[in-house]
């Protein structure tokens, strides 16, 4: 689940001098509450879906046998404090490997559910065993294996936090073996179709990539090199074992990333496919579970394009395509033989609707929707834009209007997505959908630096925190102005984790602009942040060190200083609030700490939230739903948003509760 979605609470704009029909407003909970299911996946023998599904105000496991209705399903964990990080099936079908932390410590335990033992008598859950960890460590499933379909292969940072080596797990006695210590800082650790670890991935002290073949304990020289500009990912074997498939942009002559084979011994690249309209990188490639052939790939551009490889795989979803006009078709998971698939139908106004499609007869059985309640025909289209930055680079970026106000002089929400490696799509986006619903006119930009537009876009953001990669949403404002759908005097900013940085980056460096800002889980010293990254990231610190700057190189230390809003906090004018989890590895709350104590020692208006029991994200929906009143509130005050103004009595108890006792840490 993601941090975005989670949280992206309730900057509202909007009714100005007119007034709304509040009949139009749609309850909060039916954005931001948990869905009615998420995450199915089909065992690989094609009998079962495992997916999530709320027990007692939590998403939990659940299991029903395909075709069965959602409502019959049996529930497989009951937990009480925040949903399953992750669960898969094993290839037996046998079990189901879950994944869970604490609080949203990120410190991910895994435990075994075996559906074929006798049930808890007491619980009605199936037997339940946790695979010994030591504390504070970290257990990823990195590959179950075909041809050993008792075993699974785990990545652990038990030996060294900072780096995560290979085990060999036994399914069923839970018995660890170690297969390959990483003693040398790899990040990418790769695996061939038999489970056998053959490549490995390690960043350069200039930002650079390099490739390796692993050779028993050791690493063979390197056999592929990417520049700081470049880079390499979505490591596949073929079948046979003998070359892989990567996605890489490799190359001067190349800018998008395009789908490649390697020989792993001589380290030749072989290219296979780009983008054919030479627009955007490409997405990612799909594969047969039952071949490991590649079947189609797909490429995110203003709208997902589908390309396919396999005659029957193309037939089949443009079955699904003609029965869905105008949605996006999603394959969201597929039974070992490929014959049945889970699908998700979505669109920019529907939250989607999972199906299962049995490709023997293509028999096609509604599995259910994600968002029964909520009234598709009040949510706005969202619409593909572009707009030129200040060096007159182009940014690509999504438009949301609200459906019930005309189009001009609008409240403005500007949404920088976080990471600041990743990006935006069009789909269905329930914080763009809120804020309209409120009177918002939302901009999600992808801002330099944003991925899947090429490695020029990517780079021309190397040490433009706050800068140029701050330029690309001001010059967004400045079009929605110039075009006159934006009141210039009503603009506000949010976003979580970099979002959160350039919502106070935003109201530091361009006061002008923003009328407020509210930041989720956001640095705002560059410094500090740069110096708590968690210590299982070490293997990609270098990553940071060259696009973000490094904070021990004094030719960074004066651009990072000028970069940090903490140090600007005098220049900052609106009002601000801001949203913590207390348990956030990656973005400690400390960041949030010293702007608000900087903003209190000044008189400012500031208002701050912290969840005892989060992390980088909201799981709980309690406190994302009092989170959301809260900002809600914010933003009617001071950007004159639409506002439903009742709120459950738990709901004010919660977001009273969030925003007691938060006291910044003294230094």
């Amino acid at each position: 689940m993601s941090w975005r979605w989670v949280l992206l609470a309730g900057l509202i704009v909007g009714c100005g001098k007119s007034r709304v029909d509040k009949s139009l407003l749609i309850d909060r909970e039916l954005f931001f509450g948990n869905p009615a299911l998420a995450s199915p996946q089909v065992s690989p023998d094609g009998r079962w879906v495992a997916f999530l599904k709320e027990r007692n105000g939590i998403l939990n496991i659940h299991l029903a046998a395909w075709g069965q209705p959602v409502e019959g399903a049996r529930a497989l964990t009951d937990e009480k404090e925040r949903p399953p990080a992750g669960f898969t099936w094993t290839r037996d079908s046998r079990y189901l490997l879950v994944s869970q932390d604490s609080g949203g410590d990120e410190n991910y335990r895994l435990r075994r559910l075996d559906l074929t033992e006798p049930a808890d008598p007491a619980t009605g859950l199936p037997a339940v065993r946790e695979i010994p960890l030591k504390k504070g460590a970290r257990a990823m499933v990195m590959d179950l294996p075909k041809s050993r379909p008792g075993e699974a292969l785990l990545q652990v940072n038990e030996r060294d936090e900072k780096f995560f080596d290979v085990e060999k797990l036994d399914i069923e006695t839970l018995q660890r073996t170690p297969v390959w210590e990483n003693r040398e800082g790899c990040a990418d650790i790769v695996s061939d179709l038999d489970g056998k670890v053959r490549l490995a991935t390690r960043m350069t002290a200039d930002g650079g990539t390099e490739l390796f073949r692993v050779e028993g304990k050791k690493l063979s020289r390197p056999i592929l090199k990417a520049t700081w500009q470049e880079g390499m990912g979505g490591f596949r074997f073929r079948p046979g074992n003998r070359t892989a498939y990567l996605e890489t942009n490799i190359g001067e002559r190349e800018d998008l990333s395009f789908l490649a084979e390697i020989d792993p011994q001589t380290g030749q690249v072989q290219k296979l496919e780009s983008d054919p309209l030479g627009r955007v990188d490409i997405s990612r490639a799909a594969f047969s579970e039952a071949t490991d052939e590649l079947v189609g790939t797909v490429y995110l551009d203003d709208r997902k394009r589908n390309y396919w490889r396999d005659d029957g795989f193309a037939a089949d979803f443009q079955f699904l395509k003609g029965r869905f006009s105008g949605q996006e078709v999603g394959l969201v998971d597929m039974s070992g033989d490929d014959r049945r698939w889970v699908v998700l139908i979505t669109a920019d106004m529907d939250p989607g609707t999972y199906y299962l499609f049995d490709r023997t007869n293509r028999d096609l059985v509604k599995f259910g929707e994600l968002r029964p309640d909520l009234p598709k025909d009040r949510l706005s289209p969202m619409t593909p834009i572009r707009y030129t930055s200040s060096d007159g680079l182009e940014i690509p970026a999504y438009l949301t209007l609200p459906k019930h106000r005309e189009g001009k002089n609008l409240p403005v929400l500007v949404m920088p997505h976080g990471g600041p490696w990743a990006r935006d799509y069009w789909g269905y986006n329930p914080n763009a959908q809120f804020f309209a619903n409120r009177g918002l006119a939302v901009l999600q930009p992808n801002f330099r630096q944003s991925t899947g537009f090429g490695k020029k876009f990517y780079a021309a953001g190397r040490h433009q925190w706050g800068e140029k990669m701050q330029d690309d949403l001001t010059w967004g404002v400045k079009h929605l102005v110039e075009k006159g759908i934006a009141d210039p005097k009503r603009v506000a900013i949010y976003g979580g984790s970099y979002g959160g940085y350039a919502a106070l980056a935003g109201l530091a460096f361009t006061p002008e602009v923003y009328a407020a800002g509210a930041s989720f889980v956001g640095p705002s010293n560059l410094f500090t942040l740069l110096n708590s990254i968690p210590p299982y990231w070490e293997s990609v610190r270098r990553q940071f060190d060259y696009f973000v700057g490094n904070p021990s190189d004094p030719a960074d230390q004066e651009r990072l200083k000028r970069q940090s809003p903490l140090f600007s906090v005098d220049k900052m004018k609106a009002p601000l609030l801001v949203v913590q989890g207390a348990n956030d590895p990656r973005v400690k709350k400390a960041e949030s700490d010293q702007i608000v104590e900087a903003y209190r020692k000044k008189g400012q208006a500031v208002e701050y939230l912290v969840a005892v029991d989060e992390g980088h994200g909201f799981a709980r929906p309690d406190n994302r739903l009092a989170a959301m009143l809260v900002l809600e509130r914010f933003l009617h005050r001071h950007v004159e948003s639409e506002l439903q103004r009742d709120a459950p009595s738990w709901m004010e108890a919660k977001a009273r509760e969030l925003q007691k006792g938060v006291i910044p840490s003294s230094r």
